[in-house]
């Protein structure tokens, strides 16, 4: 289970969600893809009772001893979320099913779900997310994360600001954006780059760390440009569809 173990070795991933967690947890908790069970872990002080939902039978094996034998108030349950039909109305509800942008992970329809469960001052953690655009250059020849320090991406914006997304409100998956952005320099670009910022409550606020969010860079058309060229990015996704529902291009304004 190494990439659960990644996760909560992420310092300021887990950090800053067990702040959260620890000035909101209270009540009927629910924390939707436990994995190891750490959120819950932070909440169990706090809460009535945690139910810590997870759909891989291998996980919850693999953690659900160290939960069960050390927290008395944690219900684990299997379940596939995006159809699951709970039986109490929840206080809190923690989920980390983040991605960048929400595209190639579950959250949104999870959140769908659980809304129509939910009480009208339930607390959402994280309470939202927005995500930024850059334009630029980069060798990249498909869809990929930049977590390697060996991609370069070489940048001719500034950054954008083009959507966010309130989960204490049902979201609509499709994400189309037309976006204007101005160009710093000449050259050619053929590459955007997407970063996505959780907003944990209205005062915590972190940008990607190792294992939360790393931010997306996606090919477009080659392009050349002056400085001061307006760009028109047409952007295409399905939240919760995966990467493969992405499709971009750009053109200059004339």
């Amino acid at each position: 289970m190494t990439y659960y173990d990644d996760l909560t070795k992420d310092e300021k991933r887990v950090s800053v969600f067990k702040e959260a967690i620890i000035q909101k947890a209270h009540g009927i908790t629910y924390d939707l893809g436990t994995g190891s069970g750490i959120m819950a872990s932070f909440a169990s002080p706090y809460a009535k009772k945690v139910y810590a939902f997870e759909i891989n039978p291998l996980v919850i094996k693999r953690y659900s001893e160290n939960l069960l034998k050390n927290f008395d108030n944690i219900i684990l349950i299997e379940a596939d979320l995006t159809t699951y039909n709970y039986n109490e109305k929840p206080d809190v509800v923690i989920c980390e099913m983040l991605d960048t942008a929400l595209i190639d992970e579950e959250q949104v329809p999870v959140i769908n779900n659980v809304l129509d469960y939910a009480k009208k001052d339930t607390i959402f953690i994280p309470q939202s997310t927005y995500d930024t655009i850059k334009i630029g250059f980069s060798n990249i020849l498909h869809i990929t994360y930049k977590e390697d320090e060996n991609i370069h991406f070489e940048t001719f914006s500034k950054e954008i600001k083009y959507n966010s997304v309130d989960f204490s409100n049902k979201i609509t998956p499709k994400v189309e954006k037309n976006i204007e952005i101005t160009i710093d320099k000449s050259g050619e670009i053929n590459t955007l780059l997407i970063t996505t910022y959780t907003c944990l409550n209205e005062k915590l606020i972190t940008e990607p760390t190792p294992m939360l969010n790393p931010p997306l860079l996606i090919p477009v058309n080659l392009l050349k440009v002056s400085k001061g060229d307006v760009v028109l990015i047409n952007l295409k996704y399905i939240m919760g569809g995966g990467l493969n529902t992405i499709k971009a291009n750009i053109r200059k304004i004339i």
